[in-house]
């Protein structure tokens, strides 16, 4: 079975771009285990492995400093790690990032180099948030916590950060990370703009498009049931709930101004169509960007989409240069 196989079914209709197939290839050479096989630790490990080899590294230009968020929900507090570029203007816009995968594989050092990227390269201060994973027996909305603890800091403490006191404040971030940020501007006002990449804005999964992509590779059908498995499907109200599902939201027209980036060859692409619909009908000035030929994760890795990635930032940053 070669990367052309597995993208022929798809390429009847679609153009495959080289970097899709070559990501596909290093999949395979991997080992073909899914992740229901692999278990969760193990998908957590292969997470980190190859996020360094296929995001890499960056020499940052600015300062990395950690602070720990005081939380009601848990004695720790919530790490977060906040990136300030030495080329921040007067008054940097501050956003807040929220890491993918799935709410049950991933942490801040998987995405440190895609937030160090877009602080660098729009002059923003960017906030790495590291929530707490799924599953969490006694936690299951964990993510969702942590994600408006901190977001509700920042808004509260933006010199604390780098920022201005008239600093715009955005939330943002890829797939699972996504949602979040969805759920953040259901529950939160005030919030400046938002950034989603991929995110998962109907958990009924009952887009066409799920159909269409359950067999491509990357996120497909089977990942979808590992990530469902160890994390929705613990929230009795995970179909009802807007904290949770963006398309049973009724108070969208509160939601900030949105860029949306999606992956033409995503399960997830017509959700996130739909969520840009359903903004747009309330009154929500969303700008919408699919990027072509690539599936689901992308954007994270750039060692592989040394184009297709690159493309969505260069969006990301024009569009966060507009709040500062």
């Amino acid at each position: 079975m070669t990367a052309e196989d597995l993208w022929a079914p798809f390429a009847q209709k679609y153009k495959i771009h080289e970097e899709s197939l070559e990501y596909v290839r290093l999949m395979l050479a991997g080992g073909v285990k899914t992740y229901s096989e692999l278990g969760v630790e193990n998908v957590r490990k292969l997470a980190e492995s190859r996020s360094l080899l296929l995001t890499g590294q960056i020499d940052f230009d600015g300062e990395d400093v950690e602070i720990i968020v005081p939380s009601p929900y848990t004695s720790e507090g919530i790490p977060i790690s906040v990136y300030k570029p030495s080329s921040r203007p007067d008054v940097p816009a501050i956003w807040v990032y929220f890491h993918g995968g799935g709410f049950v594989i991933c942490n801040r050092k998987t995405h440190e180099t895609t937030a160090k990227i877009l602080a660098r390269d729009s002059g923003a201060i960017v906030i790495n948030v590291e929530y707490r994973l799924l599953p969490d027996a006694d936690a299951p909305y964990a993510p969702f916590e942590d994600a408006e603890v901190v977001t509700k800091w920042v808004l509260e403490n933006k010199e604390i950060v780098g920022g201005k006191l008239n600093s715009k404040v955005g939330v943002g971030g890829d797939s699972a990370g996504g949602q979040i940020a969805i759920g953040v501007t259901n529950e939160i006002p005030n919030i400046d703009f938002q950034i989603l990449i991929y995110p998962l804005a109907d958990t009924t999964l009952s887009n066409e498009s799920v159909q269409e992509f359950k067999k491509v590779p990357g996120l497909n059908e089977d990942a979808l049931k590992f990530f469902y498995e160890n994390s929705l499907l613990h929230m009795p109200d995970y179909q009802t709930n807007p904290r949770v599902n963006g398309m049973v939201r009724t108070n969208t027209a509160s939601s900030p101004p949105a860029l949306i980036i999606l992956a033409e060859l995503d399960p997830l692409v017509g959700c996130g169509i739909e969520y840009t619909e359903k903004l747009r009908a309330a009154g929500v000035k969303v700008q919408l960007e699919i990027i072509k030929e690539v599936p689901h994760s992308f954007f994270t890795l750039r060692n592989v989409y040394k184009t297709k990635s690159p493309e969505a930032y260069n969006h990301i940053v024009k569009y966060i240069k507009q709040f500062q």
